[in-house]
């Protein structure tokens, strides 16, 4: 189980960074099914947008046009109802940060997640959103600027249409930074501590829970069952999870900082199925 859903996972990550490298190729040869980037996607006519986009946009004075509101909507929405779907099962920045923390605390075998409390990391991420809509007040897009997975996606068109130039090159020198960052101390700094995306799509997972006959639909979540939980001490469902989140909850992790990646699940299913996916 384990395995399959990590393969699963990898390859929906890996062909979604695949799909961005070769879309502007595409795109250039007339096929415009899909078109953009994470910052402000089409997908056959059906927008999706970086909800952190629009906040910049507003604070800055920006009036965003009913096509791009609709598709941060639709993000929301799918974040409303399915959880950071996105983060754990499409965002290419999600793949490369994983792969880089996860080789970097094996080669130093360090413990995997800092324990650190949710709300010092909630309080990072907010102060970091907090900042980035000050300053796109004053003119500088920062939110923009740290929207790796948006910055990624946008890359391979720069190389489509200016080549391989300083833009490009200067487009990717923060990603590449946090990645060495990540590698050198085996966490996941950036999706933890900065990431203002997966902080208002955790916000808008956690507003199901808040909606009391949302919350009963039938719609995919981790739950724990604690009479079937056999674990003492150490909990092999925590320590599977890189984004340091803690799965046995009464309710299900926390959807603010759960990436619905369900490794905790698969780690779980050899002793008992205390977690389960639950529709």
């Amino acid at each position: 189980m384990r395995i399959r859903l990590s393969f699963l996972r990898g390859l929906s990550r890996l062909g979604t960074a695949v799909a961005f490298c070769v879309l502007p190729w595409l795109n250039a040869a007339g096929m415009h099914g899909v078109s953009g980037s994470l910052f402000s996607l089409d997908v056959f006519g059906w927008p999706f947008g970086d909800p952190a986009a629009l906040v910049q946009t507003l604070a800055g004075g920006g009036r965003p046009g009913a096509h791009f509101l609709l598709g941060v909507g639709s993000s929301l929405a799918l974040a409303f109802l399915l959880g950071r779907v996105f983060c754990g099962w499409l965002c290419p920045y999600g793949l490369l940060s994983e792969a880089a923390a996860t080789l970097g605390g094996r080669l130093r075998a360090r413990p995997r997640a800092w324990k650190v409390p949710a709300r010092w990391e909630l309080a990072c991420r907010a102060v970091v959103l907090a900042a980035g809509t000050g300053l796109a007040a004053c003119g500088i897009p920062a939110l923009t600027r740290l929207s790796f997975p948006g910055t990624l996606s946008l890359a391979p068109q720069i190389a489509c249409y200016n080549g391989f130039d300083g833009v490009f090159f200067g487009l990717l020198a923060a990603p590449v930074t946090a990645l060495l960052l990540e590698f050198l101390t085996g966490e996941r700094l950036w999706c933890r501590f900065v990431c203002p995306q997966g902080l208002l799509l955790g916000c808008a997972a956690r507003l199901r829970s808040w909606c009391g006959r949302w919350s009963r639909l039938p719609l995919p979540a981790v739950r724990w069952e604690a009479a079937c939980c056999s674990c003492k001490g150490e909990t092999p469902c925590a320590a599977a999870c890189t984004l340091g989140v803690q799965p046995r909850r009464k309710d299900g992790p926390d959807a603010v900082r759960c990436s619905i990646c369900g490794e905790c699940v698969s780690v779980c299913a050899r002793k008992g199925r205390a977690l389960r996916w639950k529709v």
